[in-house]
């Protein structure tokens, strides 16, 4: 698809998200449709949020071609690269421990049981799918 047609394609998106968010809006006032607006203004929310953010990009990359390539190739650096995977080892440690916080938060509390066993379940589920990989990996390796 060429240029034109994907920047014709993000402006409607971004008008679509606006009228979206106007028509949730208005119907938020109607019991009925509460939930329905709330799902609403979060759809075109997204869509137009995610739709400006491509345009960006592409002006962007029009404008900037040489520094945009630097980036890519600096992103796909081996250091980099390695910088980014202990983040997100870091963060896969800190996201686990707050799941667990979480559940046990709810369960002091007396939150909803099915709450507090799908926290865990996750926990659990996390721990599992680490195990998973660091397996995978090291056969791999």
């Amino acid at each position: 698809m060429n240029q034109k047609k994907k920047k014709l394609l993000l402006i409607l998106g971004i008008i679509a998200g606006l009228f979206l968010q106007f028509i949730s809006i208005y119907y938020s006032s109607t019991k009925d449709l509460r939930m329905a607006s709330g799902v609403g203004i979060a759809i075109a929310a997204l869509l137009f949020s995610a739709c400006l953010n491509k345009l960006c990009c592409m002006s962007r990359e029009k404008e900037f071609p040489e520094a945009v390539r630097q980036e890519e190739i600096e992103f796909h650096d081996e250091r980099n690269t390695q910088i980014r995977n202990r983040a997100k080892a870091r963060t896969s440690d800190i996201s686990r421990w707050i799941v667990i916080a979480l559940a046990y938060a709810n369960f002091l509390v007396r939150g909803a049981v099915w709450m507090t066993l799908a926290l865990i379940g996750v926990f659990i589920l996390m721990y599992i799918l680490d195990f998973c990989y660091t397996e995978k990996y090291q056969n791999e390796m």
